[in-house]
């Protein structure tokens, strides 16, 4: 007499969970992306509320530093045009004046919120949430 025991929902399982991987990867690009801009959109507002900005809210940009969409640059890139690096002289000083923004205000803010949504997204890719 021979037990039989049915592990094909065991099986299915560990095929699922091999997918989680790149399912969270996936997700996290949505994420990453989501909180660049939202960090961005608090850096101008941050910039904009100093008045010798000038157009220096405008010239803020966020953009994709790696080839899976999970790192940013934020702030003042290379098209920054005429208003090149007065973000830099508010937010860092020179030798004669102090910084004047904080120009990490934006992050400090939204990471918990990146952190909390990469968590759901965790969550998701390995319990089978939305896709």
């Amino acid at each position: 007499m021979g037990v039989h025991i049915d592990a094909s929902e065991v099986d299915r399982l560990a095929v699922d969970m091999r997918g989680a991987p790149l399912r969270l990867q996936r997700k996290a690009r949505g994420v990453m992306k989501r909180g660049a801009l939202e960090i961005k959109r608090g850096m101008q507002d941050d910039f904009s509320g100093h008045r010798y900005a000038g157009a220096v809210p405008a010239s803020i940009e966020f953009e994709q530093r790696d080839a899976a969409g999970l790192a940013y640059e934020i702030g003042e890139l290379d098209s920054a045009g005429p208003q090149w690096g007065l973000a830099a002289i508010l937010a860092f000083g020179t030798s004669n004046n102090a910084p004047v923004v904080d120009h990490t205000a934006a992050l400090r803010g939204e990471a918990p919120e990146i952190a909390r949504h990469l968590g759901d997204a965790a969550e998701d890719s390995v319990l089978g949430g939305a896709e």
